[in-house]
């Protein structure tokens, strides 16, 4: 059915540093990987406790400098975006298969100094810069409707 809904926010933080490319026409792709929590109550013991699910997530084009630019391992984001599958068969022949979520917009969480490594001070304080919010735009070399070709992705 065309136009089914597929959409995915997600708030979590960045496992490792991003992992910028540029792809052999000159565009960026930038990889991060998200850790998000949700929590679980089990009825019977009464207890709860915190589940970490961890999210590969994939930036395109002005995106993904951003992306590469100021987050770093730890950093707390806000993404949007969509699902994206792919299949492939290695080398031994055997199938894999993958989803990633493709950043479409995102958030920083972090305030600007805890993005720029000071950890001191009140982190719930908006500070100059802090909270700020990145889209695709139609300027951009990438709009989630653009048609690639996965082998232009360098990794």
């Amino acid at each position: 059915m065309a136009g089914d809904l597929n959409r995915v926010i997600l708030v979590g933080r960045l496992t490792r540093d991003p992992e910028m490319k540029a792809t052999n026409k000159g565009s960026f792709v930038c990889r991060i990987s998200l850790a998000s929590n949700r929590y679980i109550y089990n009825k019977e013991s009464g207890e709860g406790r915190d589940e970490a699910g961890f999210f590969d997530c994939i930036a395109f084009g002005r995106t993904a400098e951003t992306v590469s630019k100021y987050l770093k391992k730890g950093s707390r984001i806000g993404v949007d975006g969509s699902l994206r599958w792919s299949s492939w068969e290695n080398q031994e022949g055997k199938k894999n298969s993958k989803v990633e979520i493709m950043i479409e917009s995102f958030q920083f969480l972090d305030t600007k100094g805890a993005r720029d490594g000071d950890t001191g001070g009140d982190r719930s304080e908006k500070s100059d810069g802090g909270y700020r919010s990145y889209t695709n735009n139609p300027g951009s070399d990438f709009t989630p409707d653009s048609n690639f070709d996965d082998e232009d992705i360098p990794f």
